[in-house]
């Protein structure tokens, strides 16, 4: 009889189906959560940009040391009559120097950032062919389904971006990569 059970059958997710029917196992969260600590532990602030105090203390230790030279520019003449405006342009010339040498460069923190983005668009966001051909994929598969960009954010740079597709609360990472080296990506098993 064709309605003679009582019992509902358990249907996967779409998104989860299509994983199955193709053979793909994404890239797991435990993996793509710790990639995404390690990254902004790496990126994190600078030495400087943590202690802006003592930065503070720097940037004003040429000036202390022009009114130091300054302060005992009548000894100082005694020994050369240069020597105080000598050293009162060397004191001058410490701070561009501090910074030209990059020693006193501010580095924020990083942070992540995750945008919506169109299949189309992977192209030319870079994202390496591997992870691509299986997002461009299995959005066709799975309806009502989108992709994530995920991108480490530092300063104006992007960093260690990765690829998750979502449908409702589903989220499966497909990849995560720098520049053209792939750091993690779904696993498809080929028939």
């Amino acid at each position: 009889m064709p309605f003679d059970t009582a019992l509902p059958v358990a249907r996967l997710s779409p998104l989860a189906e299509a994983l199955a029917e193709n053979g793909i196992t994404p890239v797991p969260p435990a993996l793509l959560a710790a990639h995404k600590r390690a990254q902004v532990q790496k990126f994190g602030p600078n030495f400087w940009y943590r202690h802006q105090g003592l930065l503070l203390l720097g940037l004003l230790l040429p000036f202390v040391g022009m009114a130091a030279t300054s302060g005992l520019a009548q000894g100082l003449k005694d020994v050369s009559p240069s020597l105080p405006a000598a050293v009162s342009f060397a004191w001058l010339c410490l701070l561009p120097l501090l910074f030209a040498s990059g020693l006193l460069r501010l580095r924020a923190g990083s942070h992540w950032e995750e945008r919506w983005m169109p299949a189309g668009a992977l192209d030319r966001l870079a994202v390496p062919e591997p992870i691509a051909e299986v997002a461009r994929s299995l959005q066709k598969q799975v309806p009502g389904s989108a992709l994530i960009l995920g991108e480490l954010v530092q300063e104006r740079a992007v960093l260690d971006p990765y690829l998750l597709l979502v449908r409702g609360g589903e989220r499966v990472c497909l990849g995560i990569w720098d520049g053209n080296t792939i750091v993690a990506r779904a696993a498809q098993r080929r028939p």
